[in-house]
């Protein structure tokens, strides 16, 4: 039988995406903090209690599941650098999953804390000392969760990594979720607020609706971007519009790889957002020659409410898809009530059921469980796409009446 008086505790959240999810089966009353950086938006998103002090102050919590976000800078090279000290298994950053590790071991049934993909592979290292040093000397076993949050009909495609403790007295499953094949897209989120007024904010002055400033050569440009275009991909069709430092980086590039992870990009009405990340203030509102606003990238996120506190952008970016939250929260309230008495393993795409499986490894410590492939196909009816192809027709026609000739076409141009 159920147990609904199971609690949870959130440990290195950072923002409040991930309780927002996870309180929807858990009782949270308190999230464990570091550096502050959510605090706020926790508190009023989530109303709960929030306690920001070092992690060797960390109070004992009663509950059962321990969720977290720790700090993943240091698994990818984009964001952290190449230093010994900033990027790897080791990198400075990964303090935060020490800290979530050693606070949950022992203490908590169930841990479950969230990464980019690349925790998996350059962070295997860290991950397998995890395992051997901190969690299996305490009776506990590991899964590797990779999520989609396109799974869950989310606007965005979202890719991310989830670390699972469990103590070995039970068996711990998942039951992948299963869609009717519809995805979400910007078009379903946002395009209510088109006409919705905003304003530009600057240091700690905004709201929900503020959005950042384009620099002078940005707002020279940012009108010619199409659909789907991205800056960089416009240095490879046309140089006149863009500044002479952004010229001059196209025409002495020899990688095909994009120069700034932060470029603005305009977002597509029917094609699903591309996944959050720190700079998605950069992201161009597809019909608007401006950036998203905070309650914008906060519904494409599928955020109840929007971030408070610093760093708006980074919160939301940095956070977890509350859907996804909720059904990692479903997944640990099925092993606490010992759902997953019989373990049934699959390493396959299975074609009945339309979903990806786990795998087991390791003999019983270890499992991997690869949903990341699973995603609805469906675009919408055919007048969503109507007034996607009235959108790209209107850029073009502007282009050739400005230049007097064809404006070129991507690979993924609509027909």
């Amino acid at each position: 039988m159920s147990n609904d008086n199971f609690k949870a505790v959130g440990v290195h959240v950072f923002a409040g995406g991930f309780t927002a999810g996870v309180q929807k089966v858990f009782d949270v009353e308190h999230q464990l903090e570091v550096h502050g950086f959510g605090l706020e938006t926790a508190e009023r998103m989530c109303g709960i209690k929030c306690i920001n002090s070092a992690a060797k102050d960390w109070p004992h919590v009663d509950a059962q599941f321990a969720y977290g976000n720790p700090r993943c800078t240091g698994f990818s090279t984009i964001t952290s650098g190449y230093s010994s000290d900033t990027h790897g298994a080791w990198a400075k950053q990964t303090c935060d999953v020490h800290e979530f590790a050693n606070y949950t071991a022992g203490r908590y049934d169930i841990a479950i804390w969230e990464s980019v993909q690349q925790a998996y592979s350059t962070g295997k290292e860290l991950l397998d000392y995890l395992r051997d040093e901190i969690y299996v000397p305490k009776k506990y076993r590991v899964a590797h969760v990779f999520i989609n949050a396109a799974t869950f009909g989310n606007s965005q495609q979202r890719r991310r990594y989830f670390f699972v403790a469990y103590r070995n007295d039970r068996n711990f499953n998942i039951t992948p979720p299963r869609l009717d094949g519809f995805y979400y897209t910007p078009y379903h989120i946002i395009y209510e607020d088109r006409d919705r007024p905003t304003r530009e904010f600057h240091n700690e002055e905004y709201d929900g609706d503020c959005y950042v400033r384009l620099t002078e050569d940005e707002k020279k440009t940012v009108e010619y971007l199409p659909n789907g275009w991205c800056f960089n991909v416009m240095g490879r069709y046309f140089l006149e519009g863009m500044s002479s430092t952004h010229q001059m980086l196209w025409r002495t590039r020899a990688s095909p790889i994009p120069y700034s992870l932060h470029c603005p990009t305009r977002l597509n009405w029917l094609t699903r957002c591309p996944t959050l990340h720190s700079g998605c203030c950069r992201y161009i509102h597809p019909n608007h020659h401006r950036p998203i606003t905070v309650r914008e990238a906060a519904k494409l996120m599928g955020w109840p409410d929007v971030p408070i506190g610093k760093h708006p952008f980074a919160q939301i970016a940095k956070g977890v898809v509350p859907d996804v939250g909720t059904w990692l929260a479903e997944q640990a309230r099925a092993y606490l009530n010992n759902e997953w008495a019989k373990e049934d393993w699959e390493s396959s795409y299975n074609d009945r059921t339309a979903i990806w499986e786990g795998r087991q490894c390791n003999g019983d410590i270890e499992k991997v469980f690869d949903l990341t492939r699973y995603v609805g196909h469906e675009l919408g009816s055919y007048n969503l796409e109507q007034i996607q192809q009235h959108t790209l027709h209107d850029v073009k026609r502007r282009w050739e009446s400005d230049h007097g000739e064809l404006l070129p076409q991507p690979r993924w141009w609509h027909k």
